[in-house]
């Protein structure tokens, strides 16, 4: 069957679209903890970073937002799978100058070495920034309403299984060696596997609606944005979890590395944890994200980042592994639950007209202002706290108490997000924890997957 397609996907070619994304998260998964947000950290820091450096950095991820505006224009002409594709090749060119950092260091000096290095990480992002742009389109083309949540939800937890795998294998190796040519290997695997995700995701079929949609004025898709409450509303609960993930995650491994003195190896273990919090919440999304709705989800999730502040505020001097171990565990499961239920939330509220260009103006705006938080609040506080005296742990404590005041608003806003066809928040939470209803709504997802399988086969057999 032709890949070549128009108006809009039959069944089989949405089957054949979905398996094709989900391999690209497989390999793409591998590709990204090699080239996580943990691996880059370290790197940097081995190679003399300070702390407004990796706030910089870990900043990029929103920073190049901007760079959608070129995925729009790839998507017009080409299609989103094969701008996908493309981007994500460049990126892995990009990825590929971390490999001199340590030689320029030796040649030039340090300033030279981390002027290439972040150069190298920003290339990275913008070409990942591209391909947001004909991500969400895809997904848009290869699921359908009744079933995203539980699509979007597993993928997630695919992605995250793979993930946990990786991690765990790069700890065994960091166990052995943490050199500067270690990381270099790991990262060079890393960009093996990339170019792998990349060759997948270009052939995913699509009709030829993310192109019309590229087609549409920038300016029109930003009066959408601008005046359509609803969207307009989640633009300011996305940049505040934005804001949120940037100000936390980076830093807490910082506090981590230098407030506990500990080893790569350990550090990414708790990566590790992480990837097992985001695993847990994506398997309980495939059941739950469809009959709750992302509203409720979102609120409960982006609380969960102000209670890893207050935990951090009140961390004990000497490190008791379980106690970041808890901290970890929530955050990969709020990041991972935060993402899924964003662009499920995103997904429901606009037309498949819109997206390309309400897309760019979302990711755009929230990435932009969340990236200036967590350079100059992150990177900038954290320097300014120890410009005055602090040190050890103490600054780390004093700087998510800042942090924790920052976050609070992020629950309002959310709270403020229109309902769709969602839970209120107290039932949500009550059938959270009742363990009667969270067992029947397990046994009711076995029976709807059994009921779709056999209506699967029985079509096949009458085809």
């Amino acid at each position: 069957m032709s890949d070549q397609i128009h108006d809009k996907l039959t069944l089989q070619q949405q089957h054949i679209g979905r398996s094709r994304y989900l391999w690209f998260t497989r390999m793409n998964a591998v590709s990204f903890a090699c080239l996580a947000d943990s691996i880059l950290i370290l790197y940097a820091l081995k190679n003399g970073a300070n702390e407004f450096v990796i706030g910089l950095l870990s900043s990029f991820f929103y920073l190049t937002m901007p760079f959608m505006f070129v995925g729009k224009a790839f998507v017009k002409r080409i299609g989103a799978a094969r701008t996908y594709g493309l981007v994500w090749v460049l990126r892995k060119m990009c990825a590929s100058l971390l490999l001199l950092v340590p030689l320029v260091i030796r040649t030039w000096g340090t300033h030279a070495g981390l002027g290439l290095l972040v150069f190298s990480i920003f290339g990275f992002f913008s070409f990942r920034s591209m391909g947001i742009t004909a991500n969400t389109p895809i997904l848009g083309e290869i699921t359908d309403q009744k079933s995203r949540g539980q699509y979007l939800a597993s993928n997630w937890m695919y992605f995250h299984i793979m993930l946990l795998i990786t991690v765990g294998s790069l700890i065994f190796v960091l166990n052995y060696n943490e050199s500067i040519p270690v990381f270099q290997g790991i990262i060079t695997f890393g960009i093996i596997f990339g170019l792998l995700a990349a060759s997948i995701i270009s052939r995913v079929p699509e009709t030829n609606g993310p192109k019309l949609s590229a087609h549409k004025s920038i300016r029109e898709a930003f009066f959408r944005t601008i005046h359509t409450p609803r969207i307009r509303k989640l633009l300011f609960a996305w940049t505040a979890s934005g804001a949120a993930i940037v100000l936390i995650g980076p830093f807490s491994i910082v506090a981590l590395k230098r407030g506990y003195l500990i080893s790569d190896r350990n550090a990414l273990f708790f990566t590790l944890v992480q990837v097992v919090g985001s695993i847990t919440v994506s398997y309980i999304n495939r059941i739950i994200l469809d009959r709750f709705g992302p509203r409720p989800m979102l609120v409960i999730f982006n609380a969960g980042f102000v209670a890893i502040c207050a935990l951090w505020i009140v961390a004990p001097a000497q490190l008791i592994v379980v106690y970041p171990a808890v901290i970890f565990l929530i955050f990969g499961a709020c990041r991972s639950g935060n993402e899924t239920s964003l662009t499920h939330y995103f997904l429901t509220i606009t037309t498949d007209g819109d997206r390309v260009g309400v897309n760019i103006f979302m990711y755009m705006i929230s990435g932009v202002l969340a990236g200036f938080i967590g350079t100059f609040m992150g990177g900038g506080l954290l320097q300014g706290l120890r410009y005055v005296g602090f040190a050890d742990l103490n600054i780390y404590r004093l700087y998510f108490a800042i942090i924790f005041v920052v976050c609070l608003p992020i629950i309002f806003l959310t709270r403020r997000l229109e309902p769709v066809d969602d839970w209120r928040i107290r039932d949500t939470l009550s059938a959270l924890f009742a363990f009667r209803d969270i067992r029947a709504l397990f046994t009711l997802q076995r029976i709807e997957n059994q009921a779709e399988t056999e209506n699967g086969e029985r079509s096949k057999q009458s085809g």
